[in-house]
């Protein structure tokens, strides 16, 4: 599974360089609203290295996607 560094703080209070993980689950559209009103791609992502619940938004452009070789939090 890819896996991502926060290039800035998360809107839900992770600091810059916490790894997180693609949201496998349903968002309800939020990413898309996100996307919609702020003008920025969003995506949903997790802390959860499996891509399960809870799940927040984040612009693709504060991403960076990093290895995929190991879930622990480096």
């Amino acid at each position: 599974m890819k896996r991502y560094r926060l290039k800035t703080k998360g809107t839900c209070g992770q600091e810059a360089g916490t790894i997180c993980y693609p949201f496998r689950g349903y968002d309800y559209g939020l990413a898309s609203d996100d996307t919609r009103y702020s003008g920025r791609e969003h995506i949903s992502v997790t802390l959860d290295p499996d891509g399960g619940i809870p799940s927040f938004t984040v612009a693709k452009d504060d991403l960076e996607e990093t290895p995929e070789d190991t879930k622990s939090q480096n």
